[in-house]
């Protein structure tokens, strides 16, 4: 009989115990805390902005070609060159052309002197003429007065006429003397001007680009044997996808950035918006609809640039960032803290008083890190970052990042 009361005992301490484990599991589970990582909403100025890949152009750059059919002598100079306006960049060979404006001018003389002879033979031709007709003259008085015959009188105004038809003639000639010499005085100028055509002169102060021929060769004209450029009017064109670029307006401030850069990005500004786009295949061989944006170096920055030894050249790949719109005093908070809830509204979780609260947000700009909240949360705030989709309303959290 006295072991029933010491089993009776032993029962009660065990219910006790499971009570007790039961009881601290229950309290273990309710003050939990999951752990997230957390921010604090603050205010300032968001940006809008688009990021893209970009390239240095320049606005023009020359094509130098043959002038004409010849021969072109060797090309020194060689890419980086820098040359200035009219600087002889290369040379045809020019012993033809030297030759021909020898002849030229020995045929303008020529033509001279035949003008000359024409004007004589005019003289002699009207001496004839007045001859004749005195000669007429005195026939036709010999004729009234019967001192002659009707034939000599006939004779003397037959010569007359033709003295006449002569001059007539030699004037014609002359005028076509005359013509044939204006025509042959203007050889000279087109020699002269295929002459000065074989010094190939640069258009513009700048720098080779290209030079497409180095050796002695018989060129066509239009072959292309040069191209410079101006590296003082470099710019950049970035190739926007088509919606984004309908946000691009001409003066939106721009940061370039980029390997060729260096560490700290210089300003540019937008200068023009293609009014025209093209489709290009993307690096995944996806159709995509771009058009070039034109953007202009801060002057002061491209000149920070190059003394820092980072002379930007043609084609050199940099990155954007367009500014498009900003906000200031705005409610920033990490663009991971936005989700959309089961209604597609944007939401997100608050921490108050150490447990998540699920709020709906409306929102204003939003980019690629911040995203700007014009209502449901205010500065100062603990929001949760990410937070993991088994996160629910009400739960007891702590910040992992202190």
């Amino acid at each position: 009989m006295a072991n029933k009361p010491k089993r009776k005992f032993g029962k009660i301490v065990i219910g006790i115990v499971v009570l007790l484990l039961v009881g601290l599991g229950a309290y273990t589970e309710l003050t939990r805390k999951t752990p997230v990582q957390t921010a604090v909403a603050s205010k300032g100025t968001i940006y809008q902005y688009i990021d893209e890949r970009a390239r240095t152009t320049l606005p023009h750059v020359y094509h130098i070609t043959m002038p004409e059919n010849g021969r072109i002598q060797p090309i020194v100079l060689t890419a980086g060159t820098a040359v200035k306006k009219g600087q002889v960049l290369a040379t045809l060979d020019k012993a033809d052309l030297e030759n021909a404006m020898e002849e030229s001018h020995d045929i303008v003389d020529a033509m001279m002197n035949a003008v000359k002879a024409s004007v004589a033979q005019i003289k002699a031709s009207q001496a004839n003429v007045d001859f004749s007709e005195w000669l007429w003259e005195a026939q036709k008085k010999l004729y009234s007065k019967e001192q002659t015959s009707e034939l000599v009188e006939k004779k003397a105004r037959k010569d007359f006429l033709e003295s006449k038809v002569e001059l007539e003639q030699n004037h014609a000639d002359s005028y076509s003397m005359q013509a044939l010499y204006s025509a042959t005085k203007l050889l000279p100028l087109y020699v002269g001007r295929r002459l000065k055509r074989t010094d190939v002169k640069s258009p513009v102060q700048g720098v080779i680009l290209k030079r497409y021929v180095w050796n002695e060769k018989v060129m066509q004209a239009g072959d292309p044997l040069l191209d410079i450029g101006n590296l003082d009017a470099m710019r950049v064109t970035a190739d926007v996808l088509t919606e984004e670029a309908v946000s691009i307006q001409v003066g939106d401030s721009v940061s370039i950035r980029g390997e060729a850069i260096g560490d700290t990005p210089v300003r540019g500004t937008v200068t023009q918006v293609k009014p025209q786009g093209f489709t290009k295949l993307s690096s995944l061989g996806v159709e995509q609809q771009r058009v070039p944006v034109i953007i202009d170096f801060q002057p002061d920055d491209l000149a920070i640039l190059k003394r820092k030894g980072r002379a930007l050249g043609l084609e050199y790949r940099v990155r954007v960032r367009v500014f498009t719109d900003k906000q200031k005093d705005a409610v920033i908070v990490p663009r991971t803290v936005l989700f959309r809830g089961n209604s597609g509204k944007w939401q997100a979780y608050v921490v108050q008083a150490g447990k998540t609260v699920l709020v709906d947000l409306e929102i204003g700009i939003v980019n690629d890190q911040n995203a700007e909240v014009t209502k449901g949360i205010t500065a100062g705030d603990t929001v949760i970052v990410a937070p993991e989709s088994t996160l629910k309303d009400g739960v007891l959290v702590v910040s992992t990042n202190g």
